[in-house]
């Protein structure tokens, strides 16, 4: 197939520009929130330093990947002018693959570093950094399930080159298999609610974000699985 006809490439670089654009306000947004995350943290201590270091943190996190962002979509880079369709379904499909690999691992790791912080919680302790601990697994478990299910902006913004039959086939075999996992963990945070409350809030993280890593994990594998056949 021949590459980008003129009319295509006029969108794309329209669409480039806004995104380069974005991603100059995501490092600016970033860079204000880690100094005042520095600024605000540097007069207090304790619980209050910590939040305001997550802000911190959370606001150089913005800013890096930013930075990453514009320099690959920078006024200057032309490698994606002769990028053929084919070639950019194959990028985007193993760019999505990719997310689905490593979001679910990076929700599973805060998931365990997030104990401690329920335990604050439910002693009657916690602090802000405790709720932002116990929070950061279920927004990824969200995350993991938008990709997988064709929600987020990526998917939806490259729509004819993201969905196809197979597609269809492994993300309602994804679903099904992390439907099965919501349903099992539910139950269980059900009975342990009957017999000890806390114990059911504790265990509703854990349902989540392993519903949301089967998804992804269970997408990916079958994409592998399928690439092997194919």
């Amino acid at each position: 197939m021949a590459a980008m006809d003129d009319r295509e490439m006029r969108k794309e670089a329209r669409a480039r520009r806004k995104k380069f654009a974005s991603a100059l306000a995501t490092i600016v947004l970033g860079a204000m929130m880690s100094g005042f995350g520095f600024v605000m943290g540097s007069q207090r201590t304790g619980d209050a330093a910590t939040g305001w270091g997550v802000l911190a943190g959370a606001g150089i996190g913005l800013a890096l990947g930013g930075a990453i962002l514009a320099w690959i979509l920078r006024p200057g880079a032309n490698g994606w002018r002769i990028e053929t369709e084919p070639l950019k379904r194959d990028r985007l499909q193993a760019q999505r693959v990719r997310q689905l690999w490593i979001f679910p691992i990076v929700t599973l790791a805060l998931l365990v570093l997030s104990t401690i912080d329920m335990q604050a919680i439910l002693a009657g302790e916690g602090s802000f950094r405790d709720f932002i601990g116990v929070s950061l697994p279920v927004l990824y478990a969200w995350i993991v399930a938008s990709i997988t299910m064709g929600w987020d902006h990526q998917s939806r913004t490259n729509k004819r080159f993201l969905e196809d039959e197979l597609t269809g086939v492994l993300r309602a075999r994804a679903i099904g298999a992390a439907f099965v996992v919501l349903m099992f963990g539910a139950t269980i945070a059900f009975v342990l609610g009957l017999w000890r409350p806390e114990m059911g809030i504790a265990a509703l993280p854990f349902v989540l974000a392993g519903a949301g890593a089967t998804a992804g994990i269970r997408f990916a594998w079958l994409d592998r699985e399928f690439g092997k056949d194919g």
